[in-house]
């Protein structure tokens, strides 16, 4: 990272300076968020076609793999984007991944089968991972620093008015124009993403000497194939609750093993010290992992036992799962409103893990036994943690470490949350197994499921908390380091 980038991230003045954004800015912000957009509709419209395809096709019993597959895929793709972004440049690998996801939808549209349609599903989320992971990568391209929050907001607005929009949009395709309509409507939208990135992005930029070396570097496929086959045994621990534990301690060590692979390999995924606690970089992206990991819970139990025990619809339950999305967008935005003075807008990474760890525990006292407004109060408190931290917390992500690296640590960032979205049902899914969680359980086991299911994630997001402290003195130390000793122009930074 330059000098000039440093010093801006440290002074309110320079923070303040040239604060709007441009036409361009404002151009390029709207394509990023097109492709957030694709990847989070999708998936969520997906959720409301699926039981009408499955209908369709006669593949009721692969339902299940529909998105796990995808996701699966995407995340392969999202991990491998930054050291690709480095071949190609991000105009480029903007381009095949909205190619891929659009021939994806088309193929999804187009299936005679339930197995031409998971298929399908695969190479939409190959297509669909590397555009969103390439919407983080790009924003230190396109952007200065002092609008990165304002970005990380808006594709968290983005994700907000996707958990609302795509499911409904989702159920009145099926009820209308059949679901084969509504993924070729996001075929069309992906092949105007494509259009509008290639005649409006940079073409690649020039390569510093360390990027050139990597990008001579293949592919490594054995480490993508590793992580492939982690989540996909992590992700069987669903479908077989005895055996949960035995899947999830396999699927940590092929992902421990993976990561040992990693950080010794030339051509590395993620940056070499990316997950060190004794870095900035890699502290934050454990925060984003283990507040992820924390947070899946309420989405996937959440419904059911809303309905069973309270009596609500289904629409209701999904709007109160909605409700979490919600509050993380209003909060993201009103923090992307305030001044943008580093010195204080450091402590919003605390506060927020803090205060998504109080709504946390505020769902596992109240889900089962109410009251309802306590519940309702919880469901936002932990939303809106996620929304006052992530902005800054990704930005100082992105902005800490060496600059041949920071494709990687911005590729981590939505894989890191990918990989938390996938782990966290695994883990959850643990203690309901052992309670005796299934249909036709008893209250008595529905309430000890509701409460342990988020309860068992509270170490973990207060850990968080803790690591996010960490996080402020280490980089309030590093701060105090560049002041007294600027780096030169061409040198890595230390953290």
């Amino acid at each position: 990272m330059s000098t000039h980038t440093q010093t801006e991230a440290l002074t309110p003045e320079a923070s303040n300076n040239n604060a709007k954004m441009t036409p361009q800015n404002i151009l390029h912000l709207v394509i990023v968020c097109m492709g957030v957009a694709l990847y989070a509709l999708n998936s969520l419209i997906t959720s409301t076609l699926l039981p009408s395809a499955v209908d369709d096709l006669n593949g009721l019993e692969f339902i299940n793999w529909s998105a796990l597959l995808y996701t699966t895929a995407a995340m392969i793709a999202s991990l491998a984007a930054g050291t690709t972004k480095t071949k190609i440049g991000g105009r480029a690998i903007l381009s095949i991944g909205g190619a891929i996801f659009a021939v994806g939808s088309l193929l999804v549209s187009l299936s005679p089968s339930m197995e031409m349609f998971l298929l399908s599903r695969i190479v939409q989320g190959v297509g669909g991972g590397l555009v969103l992971a390439s919407c983080y990568t790009v924003i230190a391209d396109l952007f200065p620093r002092h609008l990165w929050p304002t970005v990380f907001a808006m594709e968290s607005a983005v994700w907000g008015i996707a958990s609302v929009g795509g499911p409904l949009a989702g159920g009145i395709f099926a009820q209308t124009v059949g679901w084969r309509t509504g993924f070729y409507i996001i075929t069309i939208c992906a092949i105007l993403f494509v259009l509008l990135v290639r005649s409006n992005f940079p073409k690649k930029e020039n390569a510093t000497s360390s990027k050139e070396t990597e990008s001579k570097t293949p592919l490594p496929f054995f480490r993508l194939g590793l992580l492939g086959s982690a989540v996909l045994i992590i992700a069987m621990g669903n479908r077989e609750p005895d055996y949960a534990l035995a899947f999830l301690i396999i699927g940590l060590v092929l992902l421990g093993y993976l990561l040992h692979r990693d950080k010794k390999s030339i051509s590395s995924l993620l940056p070499k010290h990316g997950l060190s606690l004794f870095t900035i970089a890699g502290t934050g992206v454990t925060i984003i992992f283990l507040a992820m990991v924390s947070s899946i819970s309420f989405m996937v139990y959440g419904p059911y036992i809303l309905q069973k025990v309270h009596g609500f619809s289904p629409l209701a339950a999904g709007f109160m799962v909605a409700l979490e999305s919600i509050s993380w967008t209003v909060a993201a935005l009103i923090c992307a409103k305030l001044p943008q003075n580093n010195r204080w807008r450091l402590y919003l990474i605390p506060a927020g893990v803090f205060t998504a760890f109080l709504g946390l525990f505020g769902i596992a006292q109240f889900l089962y036994g109410g009251p309802l407004w306590s519940l309702t109060v919880s469901i936002f408190l932990a939303g809106a943690g996620f929304g006052i931290f992530w902005a800054d917390l990704s930005s100082i992500i992105i902005e800490s470490g060496p600059s041949h690296e920071q494709d990687k640590r911005s590729g981590a960032i939505p894989t890191l949350q990918m990989c938390g979205g996938a782990l966290g049902p695994a883990v959850a899914g643990i203690p309901a197994a052992m309670i005796g969680f299934q249909d036709g359980a008893s209250l008595q086991i529905v309430e000890q499921t509701a409460y342990w299911v988020h309860a068992i994630f509270l170490p973990v997001l207060f850990i968080a908390s803790l690591l996010a402290i960490y996080l402020v003195k280490l980089k309030n130390r590093d701060n105090a380091k560049r002041i007294l000793n600027p780096a030169p122009e061409t040198s890595p930074e230390r953290l």
